[in-house]
């Protein structure tokens, strides 16, 4: 969590929406426009973390935040709806540098399932992750979305908004198998290498092995399979490991 609360009380919210931050802040691109070249021939993702869920619980802090799921939606909905318009913003301005993909993170789950009840994902999010990636569609772009934890229950609403790409399928949150059978034919996964225990305890057999299941599970021969890391590599995991890990994702199928 956040130790800084930047809405600590509601009767703030006018304060805190006259200060918002300018999406067209002059010099935020400098960075990416410098790098372009680098990318040149290759597909390119805007990136930024922290889409609509993660940027409620910065602005008001997590205990806050699952108070107002009940005690005050109507809050949530003004802030959302600024959210969105500040995203759909820099969604353009990616647009304007020829990127073709946003990729965004929302940790929407923890290890058994989601942060909010479908209710009020449904109420809340549904709309905002709608009304977001019909944007990022319009300006002929994917959607990529990085959420952590057991996305299970919420999988169906995230399809319909129209995600193109989810990451990671959290080992040990999610059943890999399950999810890519109900969902293979409607999304594409960027499929996550377990670096909670797989990648820094296994050994490299099992990582070979763990990672070639992983792309069994997921494969179709139509595409829609991208493999990735499931989060940050660990400290202290094995250099083996990781060239392991890299080779078979290279080379296996």
């Amino acid at each position: 969590g956040n130790s800084v609360v930047l809405l600590p009380d509601w009767s703030e919210l006018d304060q805190f929406l006259a200060d918002f931050p300018n999406p067209n802040e002059p010099g935020t691109f400098d960075k990416v426009e410098k790098s372009l070249p680098l990318a040149e021939g290759r597909y390119k993702l805007g990136c930024w973390w922290r889409l609509f869920h993660e940027r409620f619980w910065t602005i008001r802090g997590m205990e806050n935040l699952m108070y107002d799921y009940y005690d005050n939606m109507d809050g949530l909905k003004i802030i959302g709806q600024k959210v969105l318009e500040f995203s759909k913003v820099i969604v353009d301005r990616y647009k304007a540098l020829g990127f073709d993909g946003i990729f965004t993170s929302d940790d929407l789950g923890h290890q058994t399932g989601p942060m909010m009840s479908p209710e009020v994902f449904k109420e809340l999010y549904f709309p905002l992750y709608k009304d977001f990636i019909s944007h990022v569609h319009s300006r002929g772009m994917h959607v990529f979305l990085h959420s952590c934890g057991d996305n299970s229950l919420l999988m169906e609403y995230l399809i319909e908004a129209g995600l193109d790409v989810f990451h990671p399928v959290q080992k040990g949150c999610m059943d890999a198998f399950e999810t890519a059978q109900k969902y293979g034919d409607k999304i594409s996964f960027l499929a996550g290498v377990d670096v909670q225990h797989l990648l820094p305890e296994g050994t490299t057999k099992e990582v070979e092995q763990g990672i070639k299941e992983q792309i069994d599970t997921f494969y179709k021969p139509e595409g829609g399979l991208l493999l990735a890391m499931g989060n940050g590599i660990l400290p202290g995991t094995p250099l083996d490991n990781i060239e392991t890990a890299l080779k078979t994702m290279t080379l296996y199928k």
